[in-house]
């Protein structure tokens, strides 16, 4: 009888035995499984893929020699983990919607210039929009970069008020006056002229001269010039070459009327979210760029060879015309600063901050 018991007890321990051991087998299957799309969600979790938003063609030089490299050098540095999604030429908004767009989201990352900022962007709007201060592109962009590292007012007040955060720049090569059908050599000859100004300052000064004026996007230039609503406008070689109006254009004169502080940020918060590898990469690509500023210079001399061999006037003006500009410059600054001396901006101090770094990186 014992026997019997204990071959019954035998067979049902062995079944228990198989029976768990299936069990196990089937739990470690599962498990493996599990844990095989749990690693790929990880890989999948790896890559970043962020929404860029610029206000100009993919085509044009800003796009050509600061975003699209800094790009590529990011997905380099994180060995393909950050990708890009790219909406150029204003696809997601106007390039004065640009902060707006980017603070709320709508797109991670976006390029725009400071010029078209005045309230938001008060102290990086004043230094694009005086005239007589950088001479090129590569002096003007490595000062400014500097600058936001050196002086915590401009990237508080100009980016993390607003909801971003800098990532690179690049200050465009010096504005000049373009006209379809009068020489301007002096000041005086501007008055009462339509000008396609880049707003901010630069307005406020152009206003001293007795122009007139007249707000137009980039991408709108060309029609302006065409239907006759500006005849001028202000601008680099570079700017007038990327929104093709060079060929509506016979005249150019050149007394350094500001520039364009074109300035590649993302979301404060998207970048608060990215780990630190991530982060340190887009730095390391945003110094790498300021520092190849250089080519829009070169970019420069091509485009105004081009533009005289195509007929083009360059104004080569006496010492008594240059000495009319220095002047009107000097007094437009002057009285400028005066005016807003009660504006709550460190206007003075961060202009003679960035006349140091100009001088430093001076040719």
């Amino acid at each position: 009888m014992k026997s019997k018991k204990f071959k019954l007890l035998a067979a049902v321990i062995t079944s228990f035995s198989i029976f768990a051991a299936a069990c196990s087998s089937s739990s470690s299957n599962t498990d493996s499984q599990n844990g095989g799309e749990k690693e790929g969600n990880t890989a999948k979790e790896e890559t970043v893929t962020l929404k860029v938003a610029t206000y100009f063609a993919n085509t044009s030089q800003t796009y050509k020699f600061v975003t699209e490299p800094w790009m590529d050098k990011v997905t380099e540095l994180t060995e393909g983990k950050v990708q890009f999604d790219v909406y150029p030429g204003e696809q997601l908004g106007k390039a004065h919607d640009m902060i707006n767009l980017t603070k709320d989201g709508v797109t991670d990352i976006s390029v725009y210039p400071a010029n078209y900022f005045a309230d938001t962007m008060p102290l990086s709007n004043t230094l694009a929009g005086m005239p007589e201060l950088s001479i090129n592109s590569d002096q003007g962009t490595k000062a400014y970069y500097d600058l936001v590292q050196q002086n915590e007012t401009v990237l508080e007040t100009d980016f993390l008020k607003n909801g971003v955060r800098p990532l690179t720049f690049n200050v465009s090569p010096t504005y000049e006056i373009w006209t379809t059908g009068k020489e301007i050599r002096v000041p005086s000859d501007l008055k009462g002229l339509k000008v396609r100004t880049p707003g901010g300052v630069a307005n406020e000064f152009y206003e001293y001269m007795g122009v007139v004026p007249v707000a137009t996007s980039h991408s709108e230039v060309y029609e302006a010039l065409e239907k006759g609503v500006i005849e001028a406008l202000s601008g680099s070689s570079v700017s007038v070459d990327s929104n093709g109006t060079t060929e509506l254009l016979k005249y150019a004169v050149t007394p350094h009327i500001g520039t364009a502080i074109n300035c590649l940020v993302i979301n404060e918060k998207v970048w608060q979210g990215l780990s630190e590898d991530v982060q340190k990469a887009m730095i390391e690509a945003g110094e790498e760029i300021a520092q190849q500023a250089v080519k829009y210079d070169e970019d420069t001399e091509t485009i105004n060879k081009e533009f005289i061999e195509t007929d083009g006037v360059f104004a080569e003006l006496t010492e008594e015309e240059q000495a009319e500009w220095k002047k009107v410059s000097e007094e437009f600054t002057q009285t400028w600063l005066k005016e807003h001396q009660s504006d709550g901006h460190p206007y003075e101090e961060v202009m003679n901050m960035y006349k140091e770094n100009l001088e430093k990186y001076k040719q």
